[in-house]
């Protein structure tokens, strides 16, 4: 059974990440862009995400840097430090980042809906425009009207509005050679219950993914074969820390445990707070973007405590921190994704195998760092 997973695990490997593709593509990585052009939807997670092959479909990304060069066919959703597009959007456009810049090159078909620290707009926008943001320069073309709740607003010689203005900004200015076709409003408060039906963005209604979507578990979009894949890259390539971190829930089930949850409550808290203040936007990005896989981590880990119980009993030993063959690895991971599909307790289930992880890890960390021999003084 080991063989043969191990030999499906290197079948698969080599062209999971870098296939070139023809329909939906999902990558993670340090640095990650696709290898061929994307005949469906793209999504992306990394230190650095660069576009520069054409997207049919839409893309969704995740990056510290985001650079897009290349058409997207559809809608653009992205969130990053900084995030640059120098290419065309066939949809809509929805972005979050310390700073979101559309060149003079980019051109959004539908509306655009950013937010971040500064949002620089040079390219064309033909639908609407509505900015969160500390400081907006408009200097493109925007077809339809613009609402912005900045701090600072400026409008370059090359804006071009369609429609109106309405802004919460204490400071405006507008170039004599800006043309705003609609009228100029200054109000207190924009975007208090959403320009959209129910109180969101019309950007909303199918464009975000939701808690429970490909976001929090992103390789099990790859299938079976893409868990399993990971489990390799876990039990393998990081063998001694996973090793003594399944330790840590055998010798300590309810300290992890409690760690863990602690950990899950605490992080989506800590990066909706950053993100209500302008100069935090920026770090509570980073903490959502590291968010999910900290989630996958942790199930694997859960999934190495499993697969050691069930290596000890069937050696009838006792568990250790030695690795444990990949075949009950494998075991492992294809038990706790089938009990996942039970009504009630799957879901519960999970969030316990994620915490318990998690927390293991925290408390090996901990252990390790306790460890270190004291510097000189």
């Amino acid at each position: 059974m080991r063989s043969a997973l191990l030999v499906l695990l290197l079948l698969w490997w080599p062209g999971a990440f870098s296939q070139p593709v023809q329909r939906n593509v999902q990558v993670l990585g340090s640095s990650v862009r696709p290898e061929a052009a994307v005949k469906g939807d793209f999504t992306a997670m990394g230190g650095r995400v660069l576009v520069d092959q054409p997207v049919a479909g839409d893309a969704l990304l995740f990056g510290g840097t985001v650079d897009v060069r290349a058409p997207v066919g559809d809608d653009l959703r992205t969130a990053g430090g900084d995030v640059v597009v120098e290419s065309s959007v066939g949809g809509d456009f929805m972005a979050a980042g310390g700073q979101v810049k559309l060149t003079s090159a980019a051109q959004v078909a539908g509306r655009a809906d950013l937010a971040g620290g500064d949002v620089l707009v040079d390219g064309r926008v033909d639908g609407s425009l509505s900015v969160r943001a500390r400081r907006l320069v408009l200097n493109g073309p925007v077809g339809g009207s613009v609402e912005a709740a900045v701090e600072q607003i400026e409008l370059g010689p090359q804006a071009r509005l369609g429609g109106g203005l309405r802004h919460a900004s204490a400071s405006f200015t507008q170039d004599p050679a800006a043309v705003v076709a609609g009228p100029v409003e200054r109000v207190d408060r924009l975007f208090e219950h959403g320009p959209g039906r129910g109180g969101r963005h019309p950007m909303h209604d199918d464009a975000w993914p939701a808690m429970a979507g490909w976001w929090l578990l992103v390789p099990l979009s790859m299938g079976l074969l893409g868990v399993l894949a990971l489990a390799g890259v876990v039990l393998f390539a990081f063998s001694r820390f996973a090793g003594e971190a399944a330790h840590q829930i055998e010798t300590t089930p309810w300290q992890a445990l409690a760690v863990g949850a602690a950990l899950l409550l605490a992080l989506p808290v800590l990066a909706l707070l950053l993100l209500f203040t302008l100069l935090g936007i920026p770090l509570g990005l980073v903490v959502m973007a590291l968010y999910p896989p900290l989630l996958l981590l942790g199930w694997l880990i859960g999934a190495l405590c499993v697969a050691r119980w069930l290596a000890s009993r069937a050696s009838a030993g006792e568990p250790g921190t030695a690795p444990v063959p990949y075949g009950w690895m494998a075991v492992a991971v294809i038990a706790l994704l089938v009990l996942a599909a039970v009504p009630l307790l799957g879901p519960l289930l999970v969030m316990l195998t994620v915490a318990a992880g998690l927390g293991a890890c925290v408390l090996e960390w901990r252990r390790r760092l306790a460890s270190r021999p004291a510097g000189p003084p």
